[in-house]
């Protein structure tokens, strides 16, 4: 297995060739992909028109930049093999319709293949085809338990970021700025402002934009490589931008707060018969003593502590609801995370036994800067 050093000592003796020399958009674009590779970068045509050639582009799906780029590249590489690079014990290879660079070594007079030989492998070569093909497709269905009906009900899914209402007028420094309020949180609420207090339209208007924290973006990260490592995808909505009647369409994952009063909050009393998020508390039915309970949705102190609430349950057409809530940035963070990573699935199924069931739980997060550095598990009822 080659080093990660040895991989780019590789990737800069085939742009030290006659066929880079003279190509520096294609050389750049090598270089960049081979250290995506290494660190790990999740790698896809947008992410690639954005990070490479930069945000005056504006990624467009119609825009066939990345594509013919790619295009170039490969035929480059496989110029430099077919001359330079023929002699070469390791071949760098892009797959068509892929981004990640992998190296591949093309060692000739490799015994198990010489010609000598060569029928009396075929049956094991067969078998070999025939077993891999079997774990292969064993290990693509082997979904997580929990994620399961997300990638087998047909549906396609959408992933919502939670997203807020602003208010465009003076700010506390007395300049013109977007403001955020707890209490306005829709059209129909500030224009209820108004209406109370109408010397505030001369200085205010409601913003033509809405504001996301870092949890969407986080959600989104991880949420794609997990879907990904199963080949599938979903699109990515706001809450802002949809109906009641887009809920029931598509698998819904919601990732936001819980003070933007979102839709998905009544959805999730709706579904819930044992939780309940009424004002600043989410209450519950303690299965054991059957007595109410409840736990503060506000427990933050400076930012190192936040309520998480994930949910999981059959929407209201078929479809699958997997909720994410938080009051701020760390609950979803470190739930998110927690629910995409393969090890900690394993973990909390084993230790609760949940499967493919609906269940909602409780969890406390703990961090430094909006970090996640800790999650506890305060419940965890299946229904």
């Amino acid at each position: 297995m080659l080093s990660n050093e040895k991989k780019i000592e590789l990737t800069e003796i085939i742009l030290q060739s006659k066929v880079f020399q003279k190509s520096p958009k294609s050389s750049a674009l090598l270089r960049y992909l081979v250290k995506a590779t290494i660190e790990g970068t999740f790698l896809k045509e947008d992410v690639i028109d954005f990070e490479f050639f930069g945000e005056k582009s504006n990624f467009d799906r119609n825009n066939p930049r990345v594509r013919v780029n790619m295009y170039n590249l490969r035929k480059k590489i496989d110029k430099y093999y077919q001359t330079e690079g023929k002699q070469s014990h390791w071949k760098l290879i892009i797959e068509k319709g892929q981004y990640h660079v992998h190296f591949e070594n093309q060692t000739k007079n490799n015994t198990y293949f010489k010609k000598k030989y060569f029928l009396k492998a075929i049956p094991h070569i067969g078998l070999l085809i025939v077993s891999t093909s079997f774990l292969l497709k064993l290990y693509v269905k082997n979904y997580p338990e929990i994620w399961s009906d997300f990638f087998t009900n047909k549906k396609e899914t959408t992933l919502i970021i939670g997203d807020v209402f602003g208010i465009a007028g003076k700010t506390i420094t007395g300049a013109r700025g977007w403001t955020r309020s707890y209490n306005i949180n829709n059209i129909h609420q500030y224009l209820d402002l108004i209406s109370k207090k109408p010397e505030l339209e001369k200085i205010t208007s409601p913003s033509d934009y809405s504001y996301s924290s870092s949890m969407g973006v986080i959600a989104s990260h991880s949420l794609t490589e997990l879907f990904t490592k199963y080949e599938k995808n979903f699109d990515i909505r706001f809450s802002s931008s949809i109906s009641v009647e887009d809920i029931k369409r598509t698998n819904i994952i919601y990732a936001g707060p819980l003070k933007n009063e979102n839709t998905f909050i009544s959805l999730f009393n709706d579904s819930n018969s044992n939780f309940k998020i009424t004002g600043n508390k989410i209450t519950y039915i303690d299965p054991v003593s059957q007595k109410n309970k409840f736990f503060w949705l506000d427990i933050g102190n400076r930012g190192n502590k936040d309520l998480a609430i994930v949910s999981k349950f059959s929407g209201p057409l078929n479809n699958e609801v997997f909720l994410f809530f938080s009051n701020h940035d760390l609950g979803v963070k470190a739930t998110v995370e927690k629910f995409t990573n393969l090890d900690s699935l394993k973990i909390f199924n084993k230790k609760h036994n949940i499967g493919n069931q609906n269940f909602t739980a409780v969890f406390v997060a703990e961090g430094k800067e909006r970090t996640n550095l800790k999650l506890e598990t305060l419940k965890v009822i299946p229904f």
